[in-house]
């Protein structure tokens, strides 16, 4: 019985633990954003860069920021962006990028911050609403180095799921993976098969 409850223990443990890592992914794991640079202000796209959606994965999403410059790597609530030479960002109402939830799968945004700076001299300005992050870096020069963000969305518990006018209406389920089922139908078969033992 014992050895039964321990096949039962194991089971519920390793279950739970793949199930959490699943409902701990990060903000853009696996999520489509979309990349658009804007320059000289935020009603005027600007064609060099490496605008579009991608998929948010193991490796590094855009290749170009502006102008050849600069690569972005999304991870988990983090975004990286890496620059391989230095310039400068012309002094504009608007010179910088916007990072869009494009197919609304992403809970709000809830924060957004600069946490460490190797690369602008400077802080840029940074702005955000429930589906977009603003970036404006106008006037400021930049370097090798890097500069790396932190983001955080609102749970599905922390904001209104019908209230009329909200834009806050969405919500995502985590999907178990297909280990997760394997993990579960393991420890269930050798559940069957110790009290079928026990039986014989």
């Amino acid at each position: 019985m014992q050895s039964y409850l321990r096949l039962v223990a194991v089971s519920v443990a390793l279950c739970l633990g793949s199930v959490t890592s699943i409902a701990n992914a990060g903000v853009f794991d696996g999520h489509t954003i979309n990349y658009q640079y804007y320059f000289p202000n935020l009603s005027m796209p600007y064609a060099s860069a490496g605008n579009g959606d991608y998929l948010v994965n193991s490796s590094v999403e855009i290749s170009n920021v502006v102008d050849g410059f600069g690569t972005i790597d999304f991870s988990g609530d983090e975004f990286v962006i890496s620059f391989a030479h230095g310039g400068n960002f012309s002094p504009t109402a608007f010179n910088g990028f916007a990072i869009s939830d494009v197919t609304a799968s992403i809970n709000p945004f809830a924060s957004f911050n600069l946490v460490s700076n190797t690369a602008v001299s400077g802080a840029p300005t940074l702005s955000f609403d429930s589906n977009h992050l603003y970036v404006n870096w106008a006037g400021l020069n930049f370097n090798r180095g890097e500069l790396v963000f932190s983001v955080s969305s609102l749970t599905p518990h922390s904001y209104p799921h019908s209230h009329p006018g909200t834009s806050f209406s969405r919500t995502i389920s985590p999907v178990p993976e297909p280990d997760t089922y394997a993990i579960l139908l393991v420890g269930l078969g050798l559940v069957g098969y110790s009290a079928r033992r026990k039986q014989i």
